[in-house]
Order: C-alpha cells, then sequence, then structure tokens
C-alpha cells in the first residue's frame, strides 16, 4: 500500500486530566473488543461509524502485548494503532484512510494518510471481515422494532391510524434495509450532524418538537432509488438513551433495537 509521507506529531494526552474513573468508564463504552490475539487486541471504536453514499468509514484500535518499533525510526516505541477503515460495503472491498501510532504515556509518535486510491478486496475468512462483520453489528445496522412514533408539527385527526405501524420490524445493513414489507436492496446512506436550525431548515420542525432536548442530532440520511421503497428517502435521528427515530411517510417511528 502506497502511503503519503510521514507526518510526526508529538502531543500530550488530553485525557489525563480527568478522574479515572470517569476515564474508564468513557473507554468502556468507547471501544467494544472485536478479537483477541496472542500478542494484541483489537477493538472498535463504537462512535466513530459515519456514511458517505455507499462507503463506511470506522476506526479501530490495536493494542499490543510489547512495545514495537516504528519501521522508520527503530528508537521510537509504540504500543498502540488506531487505523481508520473505509469499507465499499455492496463490493466488498476496503481501504486503510489513516494510521496513528501512540506510545505507552498517550502520545501520538506518528500517523499516515494513506493512498485514497488503493482499494483491497475483503477475503473471506480473512482478518478484515471479521472487522467488517463487527462494524455490521453497530447502529444504525441491526433488527429493530417500531415501539411508538412522533408527529414534529402537531397530532393529525388521523393519528389512530399510525398505530398500525407499532410491531412494524425495521432492519438495516449495509446492502439492504426492510420497513415491515418495503425492501431497499442497495441502500445509500449518508452521516449528517444537524443542529436544531439546519434540521428546521430541511425538515421546518424542529428537533424540541420531536422530543430530542439537545441543540444539535447526529443524523443519517437514507437513500433508495431502486425496488419498492417508499419514500425514496428516508432519515434516522439517533435519540440520546440509544434508541432512534426513522422519518417514514411523514411520521418520526421510534425503533427499539432488537439485536
Amino acid at each position: 500500500m502506497h502511503l503519503s509521507r510521514v507526518k510526526t506529531v508529538i502531543v500530550g494526552c488530553l485525557l489525563c486530566s480527568l478522574p479515572t474513573s470517569v476515564r474508564a468508564q468513557g473507554e468502556k463504552d468507547k471501544w467494544q473488543r472485536v478479537y483477541t490475539g496472542e500478542d494484541s487486541v483489537i477493538e472498535l471504536d463504537v462512535s466513530s461509524l459515519t456514511f458517505d453514499g455507499r462507503i463506511l468509514r470506522v476506526t479501530f484500535r490495536t493494542t499490543l502485548e510489547k512495545s514495537e518499533s516504528l519501521n522508520e525510526d527503530p528508537g521510537t516505541k509504540y504500543n498502540r494503532r488506531l487505523e481508520t477503515f473505509e469499507f465499499k460495503s455492496i463490493e466488498k472491498r476496503y481501504r486503510l484512510h489513516d494510521i496513528t501510532w501512540v506510545d505507552s504515556t498517550g502520545k501520538i509518535v506518528q500517523s499516515y494518510e494513506a493512498n485514497a486510491e488503493d482499494w483491497k478486496v475483503i477475503k473471506w475468512g480473512g482478518m478484515m471481515q471479521r472487522l467488517f462483520d463487527a462494524v455490521g453489528r453497530l447502529p444504525p445496522f441491526g433488527e429493530w422494532k417500531v415501539v411508538d412514533y412522533r408527529f414534529g408539527d402537531g397530532t393529525p385527526t388521523d393519528a389512530q391510524h399510525f398505530r398500525t405501524l407499532l410491531g412494524t420490524r425495521v432492519r438495516l445493513s449495509s446492502d439492504r434495509a426492510e420497513v415491515g414489507a418495503k425492501v431497499c436492496s442497495a441502500p445509500a446512506y449518508q452521516s449528517k450532524l444537524l443542529t436544531d436550525k439546519e434540521f428546521f431548515r430541511e425538515l421546518g420542525i424542529s428537533l424540541e418538537s420531536i422530543g430530542i432536548k439537545t441543540d444539535q442530532a447526529d443524523t443519517i440520511a437514507v437513500k433508495c432509488d431502486a425496488n419498492d421503497w417508499a419514500p425514496p428517502q428516508s432519515l434516522l435521528v439517533k435519540l440520546p438513551e440509544g434508541g432512534m427515530l426513522m422519518l417514514w411517510k411523514g411520521i418520526f417511528l421510534e425503533l427499539k433495537k432488537e439485536r
């Protein structure tokens, strides 16, 4: 893999000033173990998943049992690698986006940005398939159930009609999306962090009107140009408590993760 020139940065660990218990809890929530080897552990940053059309981007952390030397600078040691990969889910390809080496004190000792054209095939049964499969279990992927619904512009007179949607199964994956009997075989996802003003500009309603008290929200646009998916574009809104809202036919479905 051809990499751009080395960019070496030495910085302090920003988390050192936080109480130990707070840092430990944050680390536990942030990282999910996906592989344990004899001399290393690989974890997935559960909050790092973002989308750009049909390309997924996510960060993994490899922690070594013993520190190793950098190839370009044998005198510099590291014991962790932070690697951000991009995946073309439908084509089953991947590429390295960037990589950072961190020493035992938490300092970044070196980082690379990778060649943007270097896509590789995910080999069946290999490590990259294991990592890709782990990404497929992160929200918004998985099986969900509609447990409630919300209206952003007041309750319509036919609100009772929407009760039939309760219990509807919603299944989302990198190459397929289902809402009840409606299926999209090649969805495109787009991550967006929307402020309340941006949310109002796009949808004509405020975040507060759908029960979100913060002034911004993580959203994912879901677009489908094939099959019988209707409407052709939806919007997922992450909820602070771990659930998710899905804009569907003019209302927001409240989703609860099943698995």
